[in-house]
């Protein structure tokens, strides 16, 4: 569990990962908890459709004929917006079939019992599959965010950059070559002893369209 801060002050606890479940028997339910595939899981047995849609979770176990036919065409709608970006696996189990388009992305099984067979290892999978996407997530927010100060702090320098992220020096220094490799005209100042941008001009910002 993370601790967070929450707006009035006080710090909650929040779940690393989420199994979300739809349409599923508290026995069922019972099974997927006892096949967590790591520490720091939670369950959310829901009944409303809009949550499978809002809620992130890292596997999303959905019974299809729970769903009526708003609830079909709302999911079915929002996955074929973003199927190319999902770091979710949606297991979809029984009919109505989902559209041939998601079938290529959903784990489809005729039953519970069918994907039972190999919970553990279906479960695993998934974990491994948004440990993946999240990790690439959190390294392209922080390769952002030192852009980003290197370019309202000209001549910021490496310790500075790493207190301010939270990271190692080196780790730093490793996001700045990777951003001059992508075309970022990060410069080191010799006199201040500091990361600024050539000409003040970030490619990702678009200041050299200005």
């Amino acid at each position: 569990m993370k601790e967070i801060l929450a707006p009035n002050g006080e710090y909650i606890s929040a779940p690393d990962y989420r199994i979300t479940t739809f349409g599923l028997t508290y026995e069922q339910n019972a099974m997927v908890k006892s096949a967590f595939p790591t520490n720091g899981y939670v369950l959310l047995d829901t009944d409303a459709p809009t949550d499978l849609i809002a809620i992130y979770a890292t596997s999303k176990i959905i019974n299809a004929a729970a769903l009526d036919n708003n609830g079909l065409k709302l999911i079915f709608e929002y996955y074929a917006e973003v199927i190319d970006n999902m770091g979710e696996t949606i297991f979809w189990l029984g009919s109505p079939k989902p559209p041939q388009t998601l079938r290529k992305k959903f784990r489809c099984y005729e039953s519970f019992d069918e994907m039972a067979v190999n919970f553990k290892y279906h479960l695993l999978t998934a974990h491994s599959r948004a440990k993946k996407a999240s990790d690439f997530s959190r390294r392209l927010a922080d390769s952002l965010l030192i852009l980003s100060l290197v370019r309202l702090h000209p001549g910021i320098r490496t310790q500075e950059l790493a207190d301010i992220t939270e990271l190692s020096m080196r780790t730093v220094q490793r996001y700045i070559a990777t951003l001059q490799a992508t075309g970022e005209w990060i410069e080191y100042n010799t006199t201040k002893k500091g990361w600024q941008l050539q000409n003040g001009v970030s490619i990702l910002f678009g200041d050299h369209l200005k």
